[in-house]
């Protein structure tokens, strides 16, 4: 008996070029002020799918929390950062 090898499926491409869905960049002041708070504020918010990513910049006076998003949702970002106890604020382009 003889185990025939199945083939790999193999899908297109997609041009370097095209982006399956637009982003939305979001800029915000926090007060967060450690790694530990950074690291549970970005995963929460990708994990409740407000954010595909999100970083805090410790370094910056502000702590700039930057997220990126598929579809535009400020207020979501901002009300799930302010019910872990941060305060927050969108900064304007």
């Amino acid at each position: 008996m003889y185990l025939l090898a199945k083939r790999p499926v193999v899908f297109p491409k997609l041009p370097t070029s095209a982006s399956p869905t637009p982003s939305s960049i979001g800029v915000f002041k926090t007060n967060i002020d450690k790694r530990q708070e950074a690291n549970r504020v970005c995963n929460k918010l990708k994990t409740d799918g407000f954010v595909i990513r999100a970083t805090v910049d410790l370094s910056d006076c502000d702590r700039i929390l930057r997220t990126v998003s598929s579809f535009v949702n400020t207020a979501e970002i901002i009300l799930a950062v302010q019910s872990m106890g941060f305060s927050i604020e969108e900064l304007p382009d």
